[in-house]
């Protein structure tokens, strides 16, 4: 009787685990923590003022920001609509295409704000 009930509980975990790697390897969107910058040459910033470095920076993070966000809402549609496919037609779930354009144009604005920053210190600007 025990050992009926420990293969039960091992099939148990076992499916459980199947199941998991499954829905964890349906779609390859990533949140924008996740994302590591693109490094980005900092030699076409060091011909820059610290007044027009500064604006530059500004302008990044704004966008910066904004690519973060659009990442962020593809990634919570993909992973919500993941669910509703797996709930409904489960071959569907295997279909999703991420969030590599969003995540892409995410590491390159962040590799451009860490050249900005770079070139801010080089340059002892002591901006922000």
């Amino acid at each position: 009787m025990i050992k009926h009930l420990n293969i039960k509980y091992l099939g148990t975990i076992f499916t459980i685990l199947i199941i998991s790697t499954f829905l964890s390897a349906c779609t390859s969107a990533k949140k924008a923590v996740e994302i590591q910058a693109v490094r980005m040459p900092v030699a076409p910033y060091l011909k820059m003022t610290c007044g027009e470095l500064i604006s530059e920076q500004r302008l990044v993070l704004r966008d910066l920001e904004s690519a973060g966000v659009a990442v962020d809402k593809k990634y919570s549609s993909e992973k919500n609509t993941e669910l509703v496919a797996w709930i409904l037609f489960f071959p569907a779930a295997f279909m999703f295409d991420g969030n590599e354009a969003e995540a892409s144009k995410l590491a390159a604005l962040k590799g451009q704000a860490d050249a900005i920053q770079e070139a801010l210190l080089i340059n002892k600007c002591g901006a922000e």
